[in-house]
């Protein structure tokens, strides 16, 4: 029977081919319809979108995540859905067909927009403009200045080559912290909750720092000081985090007026400090260790500052900031998804004593960035007109791909809600292969040339973490079901309920 099931759901899925050229044909035998009748939530003068929040009365109401607000606009509303004004942003207009975005991402990808945090914005561009002289980096800049930046950074961060110049120094951070988890696993009688956030968030701080300055900075050792300065960009990142979702959906006449806003900028310039101060550090032992070093041998920030000085501090900064809690996310969700499914967990440890690289390990990534991604949609800004499913899409809205809802949805994955990292690994023939599905339906990592340039050092840095961790333990989780709820990006709801039983 299940084998039918299967057969019957492979051979009624649509072509999205065929789908296209339906659907074109219908709209061009009619004028696209204005922007305005695009179904979706209405903005009223002064508090705009916000009655649609309101607990009881408001046609969405309060929501955990963007997921579940997602859903309810979608029932709602269609696959377009347009919300006026929100909350001191321009309008924005969400896509649930993944065929209406993918047409305007990629007519945008020769200069493509992605906004940022506004409060970040105004950090770099208006009150520390002198601190950044135009070099706005890779999360604020828009146009030539970030297509100049990205250019730059790009040789450095993105070599096949990268990944053997690190791994040996990521491996010692992930057996120390393992062997800290270890400990606390010890103390605790097998059961970690609050510690396990903290110690990752440790473990992925240090990783990042010997990627972004080429050495350590001393997260992982016992006893360390309440005032060192790793507790201090971890403070940061949390703070900013939590901060960044509140001043976002603030309206914006009381941004700059706001406590949020003042301690975001005094946060900012904290981040910045000690950031600096490590990356002066690392400058200082780059020109005693003198320059006849093989490019291959040399450190990111040491490639960077043989092209731009400004770029180099700035790469450095920006990796220090957004490389934190984004790597924790999903090294956390990663684990989750194997100890709720031992059966996969097992293959992972077969493949890792085996040694037989990572293939099934990488599938396991994928799935679970499928289900829990840290971004849960990804964001342009229209630079020009475009028509998309029988509408007008005016320039300059906020053109927003639901990724996690789509990638959940049965319409394009079989058993979409299930963790399956088969998926990414049968043949064509197989219904459950990844591949019949559209390929803008997960974007993790985002699209274009504005992808996450991270990626391939932060699927480094979980891989060895997971394979050092699983080879010593099994990973179990004794508790309701991981939560997401969303700040400006996903984060998991505390506490953890793992529990690891030392192997022999």
């Amino acid at each position: 029977m299940m084998k039918v099931d299967k057969l019957t759901r492979m051979l009624i899925r649509p072509s999205y081919a065929r789908c296209n050229i339906l659907v074109s044909r219908n709209l061009a035998s009619e004028s696209p319809k204005p922007f305005e009748d695009v179904p979706g939530l209405k903005a009223l003068p002064i508090i705009g979108v916000l009655h649609h929040f309101l607990p009881i009365f408001g046609t969405v109401g309060i929501q955990q995540n963007f997921f579940n607000m997602f859903n309810i606009l979608e029932r709602k509303y269609g696959p377009i859905v347009k919300v006026d004004g929100i909350f001191g942003r321009g309008t924005l207009v969400l896509f649930f067909e993944p065929d209406h975005f993918d047409k305007i991402y990629r007519a945008e990808e020769t200069n493509p927009l992605r906004p940022g945090a506004q409060a970040l914005d105004y950090y770099r561009e208006v009150l520390r403009k002198d601190r950044f002289d135009g070099v706005y980096g890779l999360t604020s800049a828009q146009g030539e200045k970030w297509r100049d930046f990205r250019t730059k950074v790009n040789p450095a961060l993105l070599k096949p080559k990268l990944v053997k110049l690190y791994t040996p120094g990521l491996e010692e951070i992930a057996e120390d912290a393992v062997a800290r988890l270890l400990r606390l696993k010890d103390e605790s009688y097998g059961t970690l909750s609050e510690e396990f956030g903290t110690e990752i968030t440790k473990w992925s701080l240090e990783s990042v720092a010997l990627v972004a300055l080429g050495s350590r900075m001393g997260c992982l050792q016992d006893g360390l000081p309440e005032g060192h300065p790793s507790h201090t960009l971890t403070y940061c990142s949390r703070n900013i985090a939590d901060l960044m979702y509140k001043l976002e959906f603030i309206p914006h006449w009381n941004k700059e007026r706001s406590t949020n806003f003042k301690k975001m900028m005094e946060i900012y310039d904290l981040q910045w400090d000690v950031s600096a101060m490590y990356i002066d550090q690392a400058k200082k032992r780059i020109q005693e260790r003198g320059h006849d070093i093989p490019e291959e041998d040399q450190s990111v920030l040491e490639k960077l500052l043989a092209i731009d000085e400004r770029v180099a501090v700035m790469m450095a900064n920006e990796m220090l900031l957004a490389g934190i809690d984004t790597v924790a996310f999903t090294t956390i969700g990663l684990l989750y998804h194997l100890a709720t499914n031992q059966a996969a967990q097992d293959k992972v440890r077969q493949e890792i004593r085996e040694q037989k690289g990572a293939r099934y390990l990488k599938a396991c990534l994928k799935e679970s960035l499928r289900l829990m991604p840290v971004l849960p949609a990804n964001l342009r800004q229209t630079s020009k007109e475009h028509v998309v499913g029988g509408y007008i899409i005016p320039k300059g809205v906020f053109a927003i791909a639901p990724n996690e809802n789509l990638s959940k949805s049965e319409k394009h994955y079989v058993r979409a809600t299930e963790f399956i990292p088969e998926r990414w690994l049968v043949e064509k023939s197989d219904p459950l292969f990844y591949g019949n599905t559209h390929p803008m339906v997960t974007l993790p990592f985002g699209f274009g040339v504005r992808s996450c340039i991270g990626r391939r050092i932060a699927e480094l840095e979980i891989e060895i973490l997971t394979k050092k961790l699983l080879n010593t333990v099994r990973v179990t989780w004794n508790g309701p079901p991981l939560q997401v709820v969303t700040k400006l990006m996903n984060e998991h709801k505390k506490p953890f309920h793992f529990q690891f039983e030392t192997l022999d």
